[in-house]
């Protein structure tokens, strides 16, 4: 049997766990392949998530939540989780931006100045591809408050139009935007359709869930992660020509609702 050298070892990560927490924002680099900007709707506003003004509020929000509200997501249990979480998932790869979403309070009768809007949650752009003209709403963790409110509405409406405008609206100009999720998670996909997005299809064992995450099942009798789950993966899509034959307007639509 003849022998092949192959020298590869698993990159090490050693960030540290206060990564970025003392980061003026002036001096905080997204790494991001798009421009980085700000996203408004006359309710809600998206601003580019930075380790030392979010971090801590973020964290301290979601502590505040039922165990429960991460069931899908990553369990953040300590502002350095949050900050390393920043660095690794987000900041390092130049396919993904985090926002914080701020919006006017729930029930608000009257116009609301930015300034005094309240910290409602999460949303990012992830898997952003500019060669294949592609991105999604990710990451998405509305605050317990502003759920069943229009935070989601607008944040995602917001996300969306991004990357779906032309670069003369203020958009991309992508050719694609998709929704993932695993298929347990039935207000996700809900979501997903109210606004718009049509089903492309499962993607069957699609990921490795982390120890104590709920998959659709067991891991594999013998193999090296046997003790952790199985994602199957929910993908839907709108596209651009979707978007201009209607879908634009459906959204625009809900972001107008005001009950």
């Amino acid at each position: 049997m003849p022998t092949y050298r192959n020298t590869y070892k698993p990159p090490k990560v050693d960030v540290p766990r206060d990564v970025h927490i003392q980061t003026a924002p002036e001096e905080y680099d997204f790494n991001y392949c798009f421009e980085v900007k700000d996203l408004r709707s006359d309710r809600v506003e998206l601003r580019p998530f930075v380790p030392s003004l979010h971090a801590q509020l973020f964290y301290d929000e979601v502590s505040k939540c039922a165990p429960d509200f991460t069931a899908w997501l990553i369990d953040w249990n300590s502002v350095e989780d949050v900050l390393v979480w920043a660095e690794t998932i987000i900041r390092s790869q130049p396919s993904a931006l985090a926002y914080a979403i701020y919006t006017a309070p729930p029930g608000s009768d009257q116009v609301v100045d930015p300034d005094d809007y309240e910290f409602a949650g999460m949303i990012s752009m992830i898997n952003s591809d500019a060669a294949n003209m592609t991105s999604e709403p990710g990451w998405i963790c509305i605050l317990e408050k502003y759920q069943r409110t229009h935070v989601l509405t607008h944040a995602a409406g917001l996300i969306i139009h991004r990357i779906l405008d032309m670069p003369s609206e203020g958009g991309l100009g992508l050719r694609r935007c998709q929704w993932f999720t695993t298929t347990l998670n039935e207000k996700s996909k809900a979501a997903a359709l109210r606004l718009g997005f049509l089903l492309d299809g499962i993607l069957r064992a699609h990921r490795v869930l982390p120890k104590g995450k709920k998959g659709v099942r067991p891991g594999r009798k013998g193999d090296y992660q046997e003790d952790q789950m199985t994602r199957d993966s929910w993908l839907a899509c709108i596209s651009w020509d979707q978007w201009e034959d209607g879908v634009r307007e459906h959204v625009d639509k809900l972001m107008a609702r005001r009950k």
